[in-house]
């Protein structure tokens, strides 16, 4: 005969057989274990898969509770397969602490053994019966001893079952209640005492349960579900909160926020019926689960999440406004091009105009008005030609070579640049130079262009009409001071800060390109010296500029 192996001979067994190592990793399992298996949990078995992982989390507790009992104590779990209740026998047994560390599970199913108390108890009416039809007295109160006898033993089982299952769920540490036909608590766990504060003292025997959750008297789901409340009525008490379970029928599941002793805590419970022998339901059980780290850390991410999506908006904001400050600056650069391309055509014939009038002048005899005019026509050539020339050297690229220089020369150079737009604009300007001036080292062309961006946004923020910018030079120490002081609308407190960093303008993008203070400012660091707003307010702003003294 061929030799049978110890694999074969547990796939030969009725009773399902499971082997795991500590950590759950399953080694073993016969069929008949993955048939029970199959009215837990959806999941396949395989060897190497860990058996906790499969499980349902409603039974991981329980098992790992199990196997934490002495070796040879059975354990008794009732579950609904094909809308009946099948009973189960769990022996869960750890190996010598010689061994290999495991542990293995045996399964029995031993619902017969509840068939036998149900045909006790209709052997039982049949005995009553003969009695009533006159069945011979002795022989009937004999049998009827046995079977009360019988009933008797049967009924002490049951009550051993219901004090084992009343004590899996009082050490469950899944917060649990329990209710009967009449919704009443029957089992209100530990777990569920020391999550409400409720102790089973309090409430068990009654119908009190809401008192654990809301502040009113009003259905929890386990009641509804006992009820089989239509829909319509679940949604009044649990409206976008609630979804039909997956893994049981005419089950829910709930996610609500409750509040106990002014700390506010997330709950995720269960609701399912019991349900007899005939398909009757004469009771609800509801399991709880504290999700509230879950809850705040899916508030955190959706609130960073908020964040990120603001921040990309306005990054995506400031590159476009960047983007067309950067066009704008091209179109400048452009016109500076074409202007100083222009200034130059027109130089030459501006020049000759100029000396054949002054030699006009020479030769010809003219009266004394003839001779002034012929005099203004000159001093215009010549302002024409000093214009053509500063616009030259301005659009010129720098040099970058830094010599002494007039600041005062520089300051009236870029006055004749503002000369008719301040005069369109009715501005005066006022001068107050400090005689013997000393020279500062300086890059001319650098220099002139952050006093022309200064007598530019003081041009600008002057209203609309008459203003006066005043410009005086002063020597304090080894530094030259220049002031460049408007009778505009001055610069808003939270603009202050911002005036000197790339791209800021309160202009639009059209008609500034935010650079101007920017570039102004990092030339002045560049010579050793400062530009900054000295003084701002709703009469005006002063500008400073100082340079180092050569």
């Amino acid at each position: 005969m061929k030799s049978l192996t110890l694999d074969t001979i547990f796939s030969l067994r009725p009773e399902g057989t499971l082997c795991c190592d500590l950590s759950g990793e399953i080694v073993f399992f016969n069929p008949a274990f993955k048939i029970f298996f199959k009215s837990l949990s959806t999941d396949d078995l395989f060897v190497g898969g860990n058996i906790f992982d499969l499980l349902p989390s409603r039974y991981r507790e329980l098992w790992r509770l199990y196997i934490g009992q002495p070796t040879g104590e059975d354990n008794i779990i009732s579950l609904i397969q094909d809308d009946k209740v099948r009973y189960w026998q769990l022996s869960f047994a750890s190996s010598p602490a010689d061994d290999e560390a495991g542990w293995s599970l045996l399964v029995r199913d031993i619902t017969p053994l509840q068939s036998q108390l149900n045909e006790l108890r209709d052997s039982y009416q049949a005995l009553e019966n003969q009695f009533i039809d006159g069945a011979d007295q002795i022989e009937t109160n004999i049998i009827l001893a046995r079977e009360i006898s019988e009933r008797k033993i049967a009924q002490e089982k049951l009550s051993e079952s219901k004090e084992r299952l009343s004590q899996i769920i009082d050490g469950n540490s899944i917060p649990t209640f329990v209710l009967d036909k009449n919704h009443r608590i029957t089992h209100w766990n530990k777990a569920l005492a020391r999550l409400t504060g409720l102790a089973y003292e309090e409430v068990i025997g009654r119908d009190v349960q809401w008192r654990a959750f809301y502040s009113h008297k009003r259905p929890t789901m386990a009641d509804l579900v006992l009820e089989k409340a239509p829909e319509r009525e679940i949604k009044r008490f649990y409206d976008h909160k609630y979804r039909r379970s997956v893994l049981l029928k005419d089950s829910y599941e709930v996610e609500d926020r409750f509040e106990w002793q002014g700390e506010h805590k997330w709950l995720f419970f269960t609701a399912a019926p019991l349900i007899n022998r005939a398909g009757e339901i004469i009771g609800a059980v509801e399991t709880l689960q504290d999700i509230t780290d879950r809850k705040e850390m899916e508030e955190k991410f959706l609130l960073y999440q908020d964040i990120l999506e603001k921040r990309v908006k306005e990054r995506t904001t400031q590159l476009q406004k960047t983007y067309e400050q950067l066009l704008h600056a091209e179109k400048l650069s452009a016109v500076g091009k074409l202007a100083a391309s222009i200034a130059h055509e027109f130089g030459n014939p501006i020049i000759g105009i100029r000396n054949f009038l002054i030699g006009l002048h020479k030769t010809a005899i003219m009266d004394q008005d003839d001779s002034e005019m012929l005099d203004l026509a000159i001093e215009e050539c010549q302002r024409v030609k000093d214009l053509i020339s500063n616009l030259q050297n301005f659009n010129r690229p720098t040099s970058g070579a830094a010599s002494p220089m007039d600041i005062h020369k520089a300051i009236d150079d870029m006055l004749l640049f503002c000369k008719k737009s301040f005069k369109e604009n009715k501005i005066l300007v006022k001068k107050d130079y400090q005689t013997q001036m000393p020279r500062v080292v300086a890059v001319v062309d650098q220099i002139k262009q952050v006093i022309l961006n200064c007598l530019n946004n003081a041009q600008e923020a002057i209203y609309p009409g008459q203003g006066i910018i005043s410009i005086s030079t002063e020597v304090i120490g080894n530094m030259a001071l220049l002031h460049i002081k408007d009778t505009g609308k001055g610069i808003k407190e939270n603009d202050l800060i911002h005036i000197f960093e790339p791209f800021f303008s309160t202009k639009p993008a059209v008609e500034g390109t935010g650079l101007g203070l920017s570039v102004s400012y990092g030339i002045m660091k560049k010579h050793r010296g400062n530009i900054e707003v000295t003084e701002t307010s709703a009469q005006g702003t002063t500008f400073t500029i100082s340079l180092p003294i050569s």
